[in-house]
């Protein structure tokens, strides 16, 4: 019966997983999986708090990422300098510490492929999503 379930079912249930697995690796600091991806986000080098709004559009509304976003300001992790973000020394001691435990559940979620394997599934599902995008974009507009 598995096997007989579209795409979109799959996909949606892995976001599903992937959302409780991460919220229960950061939950020990009392962070979310979006918290995550906003350290995440800054951790290479200083990124405007309208990049990390689009980037992240697709998870959160502005209203949400404003409020970690601000958490994570509050714990003296991010600092905003006119709207431009950084993480702080404390938020890169904090992202390293979080990093090692992301990198083990992705690691534990990716078990059993290969690294082809797992390429041909970020692969397939990225051309999935070039698909519809451009599926979309051809509908007539109402």
């Amino acid at each position: 019966m598995q096997e007989r379930r579209p795409v979109g079912w799959w996909v949606r249930r892995l976001d599903e997983l992937l959302e409780r697995g991460l919220d229960g690796v950061v939950a020990g600091e009392g962070l979310t999986r979006r918290h995550w991806q906003l350290l995440q986000s800054v951790a290479g080098g200083p990124v405007p708090r309208a990049d990390l709004h689009t980037a992240l559009a697709g998870f959160a509304g502005p209203r949400d990422l404003d409020a970690a976003l601000a958490d994570l300001a509050a714990r003296g992790w991010l600092a905003d300098d006119a709207g431009t973000l950084a993480l702080t020394a404390d938020g890169r001691t904090a992202h390293e510490r979080l990093a090692a435990a992301v990198g083990a559940f992705r690691r534990r979620v990716a078990d059993g492929l290969t690294a082809e394997e797992y390429a041909a599934v970020v692969a397939g599902l990225a051309r999935m999503v070039a698909n519809v995008e451009q599926a979309l974009a051809d509908q007539p507009r109402r």
